[in-house]
C-alpha cells in the first residue's frame, strides 16, 4: 500500500464510479479496481460496496478514507516543505460560465503564466448547473458558478457580485429613454432569458410573477454570446450583467433600460472539493479572489463588488 493506493481510495469515495475515478486518475478502470482489491486483501476488510449503479464505502472504509485523507495531506505538506516547487506544478481543470470568463479570466490566466509557469490549466465555459454536474463527476477541478445556497460537500470561495441590468436594442423599444419601466411594461416585450432551469432563469420567472406581470414571451440562451447578438437583432430584451456588455453599451448597439424595481444582482464563487490533492484548485481560487477584487475596482459598487 502507498500514497497513491490510499489518493484511488479518496478519490472513489468522492467519485462513487470506478470510470470516473479512473479517467480522473488517468488510469484504467481494471487497474482501481485492482488497487482496491490489493488494500482489501492487506486490511482484511471491504472498503467499498459495489452495486449495478454506483460504489459507497462501507462502515470501516468511511473511516478508512478519513484517515487517508489525513495521511495524504500530510505527505503532501512534506513533499512542498522540502521540495516547494512541488506545490506549484501539475494541471488543473477550470470552468466557469461565459460572465466570468469576461470578467476574470485574462487576469487569472495571465497571472498563473508570470507567476506559475509550471501550471498547465485547461477551461471549460458552460452554463453553471453543467459545470456543477461535471465538478461533482470529477470532471473538472474547480468552477465558477453562481453562489449556491447549498454547497453541500464543496468548499465555497466568495468571488464578486454583479449588479443586473435590462437591456434592450434602441430599434425595439417603444418607450423613450429614461422612462422608468414596470415588470408590466418589460412583459409587453419579448424576453431572452438563461438555459431552462438555471438559478437567473428562475429568478426572471419570478420577478415577472412576483410583480403581478403577465407571462412575457420567453426565448432562452445557454450563451452569452447568443443573447447578447439577440438583444441586439432586437429579438427581445435581456437581463444581464452590464459589465458584459460595455462594448455595445458604448457603440450604442444596447442601451440600458430604467426599471423599477431593480433585478437582483448576481453573486460568483469558486467551489472545490477540499481534498489533499486540491492544492492547486486552492491556488486558482486564490488568484481568482485577486482578479475579482482587480476587476471590480473598475466599476461602480453597483454594477461589480467583492463581497
Amino acid at each position: 500500500m502507498n500514497i497513491r493506493f490510499l489518493e484511488t481510495a479518496i478519490r472513489l469515495a468522492e467519485l462513487r464510479n470506478f470510470r470516473a475515478t479512473a479517467e480522473r486518475l488517468n488510469i484504467t478502470a481494471a487497474a482501481i479496481s485492482n488497487r482496491i482489491a490489493a488494500m482489501e486483501q492487506e486490511l482484511g476488510f471491504k472498503l467499498f460496496e459495489r452495486d449495478s449503479r454506483e460504489v459507497s464505502t462501507t462502515r470501516q472504509g468511511a473511516i478508512f478514507v478519513d484517515e487517508a485523507r489525513d495521511i495524504v495531506a500530510r505527505y503532501t505538506a512534506l513533499i512542498e516543505r522540502l521540495d516547494p516547487s512541488q506545490a506549484v506544478r501539475g494541471s488543473v481543470r477550470l470552468g466557469l460560465p461565459p460572465s466570468m470568463a469576461i470578467a476574470l479570466l485574462p487576469r487569472i490566466s495571465a497571472t498563473l503564466k508570470a507567476q506559475f509557469p509550471d501550471i498547465r490549466f485547461t477551461v471549460v465555459t458552460d452554463a453553471g448547473a453543467v459545470l456543477r454536474r461535471k465538478l461533482e463527476a470529477g470532471e473538472l477541478d474547480i468552477a465558477f458558478v453562481v453562489t449556491p445556497s447549498d454547497a453541500g460537500m464543496f468548499r465555497v470561495v466568495d468571488l464578486c457580485t454583479l449588479g443586473m441590468a435590462w437591456v434592450a436594442s434602441p430599434d425595439l423599444l417603444r418607450h423613450d429613454l429614461g422612462e422608468v419601466l414596470t415588470p408590466e411594461d418589460l412583459a409587453g416585450y419579448p424576453i431572452i432569458s438563461y438555459e431552462a432551469g438555471s438559478l437567473n432563469d428562475v429568478r426572471l420567472v419570478d420577478y415577472f410573477a412576483g410583480h403581478g406581470a403577465e407571462e412575457p414571451v420567453l426565448h432562452r440562451s445557454n450563451s452569452l454570446a447568443t443573447t447578447v447578438g439577440m438583444a441586439v437583432a432586437g429579438i427581445g430584451i435581456t437581463v444581464l450583467p452590464p459589465v458584459t456588455v460595455q462594448r455595445e453599451l458604448a457603440e450604442g448597439s444596447l442601451c440600458l433600460l430604467t426599471v423599477t424595481p431593480v433585478f437582483p444582482p448576481t453573486s460568483y464563487a469558486a467551489l472545490y472539493l477540499p481534498t489533499a490533492g486540491t492544492r492547486l484548485a486552492q491556488l486558482v481560487a486564490a488568484v481568482a479572489v485577486d482578479a475579482a477584487a482587480a476587476f471590480c475596482r473598475g466599476f461602480d459598487d453597483a454594477l461589480a463588488r467583492r463581497p
